[in-house]
């Protein structure tokens, strides 16, 4: 995940980040270790955020509130504010947000209602500035804060959005980083230098009363902390004939300091903690060529020296080697045909791989163990048509790509027999996969989007110890997925503009595990979403219905790892809620 080219995370959670004032997101579908290192097995998502306006000063200000058919209520507050310090050279750009998301689950135990509400506190300043001569500055912060006061589960066999325990289990999950970046753009050359560092701070509770078969209620506390440095220097050319070309090198050092305890509430025993440390040095080049006609050649590779340093803190005799260095060369290589300008077909060849660690060892907790790097490896055909040039809108455009990908040594996160987490590798699988999207616009005011996947996934070579599930479906790789989207908008008068636009998405199945306890199943739902935006000049008034249906939908069969064997967890979709919002330019 990337904040323009701050890289924000390595191998961490994905922090949620609210997208106020984004211009765009990019994703580039994965393994996209050649460009971008390790920890990029499904691929790059790209946050863009607004550049700061170095000529005018204005902004705007979001409100809104909200209201679930069962649940408390909800609102959010955002606004920007763009500063021409210095016209045409300096200019600065704030942002910030305070969101309440109404919570809907409730505590049979405690005898809480609507306990899982969550606070989410955030900003971003941009400070860019234009020296001249091509150069450009651009210092940059973000910060954000999401604090949930319970579980998000429910469980079946109880009343609908319920779950029991005998304690609040909150979540925590802090973020915070900042960027320094310069670059240049001459004689068709670009240069982007970009150094960053992120802080990423997330704990949780859980109940894990009879525990070990011990009285009185138990707690399990899980923390993590993260200290990620990145720095990238990458020079890039375009040419006229369609070729082009980009090499940099990297650095990356990411420090993860993860800590447990578990014991009676009041009294819990001194944390289990161990240490991570993780540095990646890296050269890298890719380079495209016409070798014919409307037809060119990729190829690239990315040399890599990455080191781990892993140690249980506190503890002595440990009997494993804390210390791993290893060097790949990640290669890439397509060739793609462009009969016209507005298609493409492509076959591409890319990889990524995951650095390995040690993690706490299943059924103890003062003792740890070693687990492998993962790498993946891609195969790709596809085509895709109707790509936009000059500045116009095609009527029809689309696309459709199969893949097959080979994964080795899964790093796969496990629950041992007692409900405790764990780390392992579990052996070799393979994802097999098509997927297709077309947008049409019959209309200048009516646009039809549409898209589908089908995959197929499988452990094909498990690890000594998982012989038991070999062929077993891998975690979280759902057989199917679509989405149908109709947008249709008039003007109403000639300051008065009405946008309507639905929304239907299905998620298929999927398993939340590849071992047991964990092999249970998820998805298999369907969501509408229905939204209208009415806006004349400064002002747009919005009215948004999200799960229009109610859908109860199970989004992920996990709540307490402690009670997740018993197989009745469920994470529900938030039920229907309206919200009604205001935004206003300045």
């Amino acid at each position: 995940l990337y904040l323009g080219n701050l890289r924000l995370t390595y191998n961490a959670p994905e922090p949620d980040l609210r997208l106020y004032d984004i211009d765009r997101i990019e994703v580039i579908e994965g393994p996209q270790g050649t460009l971008y290192g390790a920890g990029t097995l499904g691929g790059i998502v790209r946050l863009v955020p607004n550049a700061p306006d170095l000529t005018e000063f204005h902004g705007f200000a979001n409100v809104g509130a909200s209201a679930s058919r069962r649940g408390a209520d909800g609102s959010d507050l955002g606004a920007m504010l763009n500063i021409p310090l210095v016209s045409d050279r300096v200019g600065l750009r704030l942002v910030g947000y305070r969101q309440i998301e109404g919570g809907y689950i409730d505590n049979a135990l405690l005898g809480t209602k609507d306990t899982n509400r969550s606070l989410v506190r955030g900003g971003r300043a941009s400070l860019l500035f234009r020296p001249g001569s091509g150069w450009t500055v651009n210092i940059g912060a973000i910060a954000q804060n999401i604090d949930t006061r319970d579980g998000q589960y429910a469980e079946k066999g109880r009343a609908p959005y319920t779950h029991a325990a005998n304690v609040a289990q909150p979540h925590d999950n802090d973020f915070s980083g900042g960027s320094l970046e310069f670059g240049k753009t001459w004689n068709g050359l670009a240069l982007i230098s970009s150094t960053g560092f992120i802080r990423h701070d997330r704990s949780e509770t859980f109940d894990a009363t009879g525990f070990g078969g011990q009285p009185g209620v138990q707690v399990f506390r899980d923390s993590e902390k993260i200290h990620l440095i990145t720095h990238e220097t990458r020079l890039s050319r375009s040419s006229t004939d369609g070729g082009s070309w980009v090499a940099g090198l990297s650095f990356v050092r990411n420090v993860d300091r993860m800590g447990r305890s578990l014991g009676p509430l009041g009294s819990p025993p001194p944390p289990a903690a161990l240490r991570n440390a993780k540095t990646e040095i890296a050269v890298f080049g890719e380079a495209t060529r016409p070798v014919a006609r409307d037809l060119f050649a990729t190829i690239g590779a990315r040399l890599v020296y990455a080191s781990t340093i892993g140690e249980l803190l506190g503890s002595a005799g440990s009997d494993f080697e804390p210390r791993g260095n290893h060097r790949r060369i990640l290669p890439t290589a397509a060739i793609s045909w462009k009969p016209n300008p507005g298609t493409l077909a492509f076959a591409r060849y890319q990889t990524g791989f995951r650095s390995g660690g040690i993690a706490i060892t299943s059924g103890q907790a003062n003792a740890a163990q070693r687990f492998a790097s993962d790498e993946i490896h891609t195969g790709e055909l596809g085509i895709r048509f109707g790509n936009s040039s000059g500045g116009s809108r095609p009527r029809l455009s689309g696309g459709a790509s199969g893949f097959f990908t080979i994964w080795k040594d899964i790093q796969a996160d496990l629950i041992d027999i007692n409900g405790l987490p764990f780390t392992a590798n579990i052996g070799r699988g393979r994802v097999f996969g098509v997927e297709a999207n077309a947008s049409w616009r019959p209309y200048d005011n009516l646009t039809l989007d549409t898209s589908l996947f089908l995959n197929d996934s499988a452990l094909v070579g498990p690890a000594l110890g998982f012989e038991d599930i070999n062929e077993h479906r891998l975690p979280n790789i759902a057989r199917a997925g679509g989405r149908f989207d109709i947008g249709w908008e008039r003007q109403l008068s000639a300051n008065w503009l009405l946008k309507l636009n639905g929304i239907v998405r299905y998620s298929g199945r999927s398993s939340l595990g590849t071992a047991a306890p964990l092999i249970l199943e998820q998805g298999e739902y369907a969501q509408f979403d229905l939204s209208a935006n009415l806006g004349s000049g400064a002002w747009q008034f919005s009215l948004d219905a999200a799960n229009l249906g109610d859908t109860h939908g199970n989004s992920f069969s996990y709540g307490n790892p402690f009670k997740v064997s018993e197989g009745k967890q469920i994470t529900p979709l938030r039920p229907r809620t309206i919200r009604f919002g205001v935004h206003v330019e300045f």
